[in-house]
């Protein structure tokens, strides 16, 4: 039984992160709110610094929000950017807080082979080695992706007694960062967050929920998209009057099937990549189907 992980480490700030974080338009909110949310975690005396200048007799809600965890719950279908995200906001938030970040992500196989007390263990290690190699720069984010393979509600019938342990190792790990003030952030992505159990919700300082772009944020992809191009505003608006349907498209779509297909097409037929070309590929790709979420039982 293998108990050890492979986490996958990137120190922040980096260009490369940098070009991600700006490449994910159209959620500017979304972004901005998780980096304040981690700048807070990661450094507390940011806060203590307001305080005194502002409150220097004390506020009284701090001793409630003190208390908070240090996690932050990213939630969403498919393809709307909870992951990309999670793995560049490092650099950004580094640069806020003026301090090296590192980020940790756990393996798609963090569930191990289902060995008794594997699971456990394998959570245990994640943890370990975020306190551990974080100790070496300063400030850590570890960030664990499919969440609901880990936190799944225990009052579910079917869930075994390992995934239940699993629950309350992962609830444990997270209570004792925040006691111990770890400068560590832990986030969680998930794509079915009802499934996941009420006491990691409750924890959560922050839980993000990540929708298919609206016409907004459809015009700011398009208008990145384009850029390098000759385009009008009256491009943009067509190109987000033709991607207007009744069940929207992903980030992924727009950028990863409709961009990839339209480049493409630009490059067989020799021609220059424009809205045209976008416009053409939007009318053959159709969005992806919305995820069938079944109440948990």
């Amino acid at each position: 039984m293998t108990t050890s992980l492979h986490l996958v480490e990137s120190k922040h700030p980096n260009t490369d992160a940098a070009a991600v974080y700006d490449s994910l338009v159209g959620m500017d909110v979304v972004k901005q709110t998780l980096v304040d949310e981690l700048a807070l975690i990661l450094d507390g005396s940011r806060l203590n610094a307001w305080l005194k200048r502002h409150h220097p007799r004390g506020l009284s809600v701090l001793s409630g929000v003190s208390r908070k965890s240090h996690l932050i719950l990213l939630s969403g279908e498919v393809g709307c950017g909870k992951t990309a995200l999670a793995s560049c906001v490092a650099t950004p938030v580094a640069k806020e807080i003026n301090c090296r970040v590192l980020a940790l992500e756990t393996p798609s196989d963090i569930r191990g082979g289902g060995h008794v007390g594997e699971l456990s263990l394998r959570i245990t290690d994640a943890f370990s080695q975020a306190s551990r190699k974080t100790g070496a720069i300063g400030r850590g984010i570890l960030i664990i992706d499919e969440a609901d393979d880990l936190a799944t509600r225990r009052s579910q019938m079917q869930a075994h007694h390992e995934d239940r342990a699993g629950v309350n190792v992962l609830i444990k790990q997270i209570d004792q960062i925040a006691l111990d003030a770890t400068p560590i952030a832990v986030i969680l992505i998930t794509n079915r967050a009802d499934v996941l159990d009420p006491a990691v919700i409750r924890r959560a300082s922050l839980t993000l929920r990540f929708e298919r772009p609206n016409k907004d944020s459809r015009r700011a992809l398009f208008q990145r998209m384009l850029d390098g191009t000759k385009f009008s505003d009256g491009d943009l608006q067509e190109l987000v009057s033709v991607s207007e349907r009744a069940i929207p498209y992903t980030f992924s779509d727009l950028t990863n099937r409709v961009g990839r297909v339209a480049l493409r097409h630009a490059w067989k037929a020799d021609r220059a990549f424009s809205a045209a070309v976008l416009k053409e590929v939007i009318a053959a790709i159709e969005p992806s189907p919305l995820i069938e979420h079944r109440p948990p039982t």
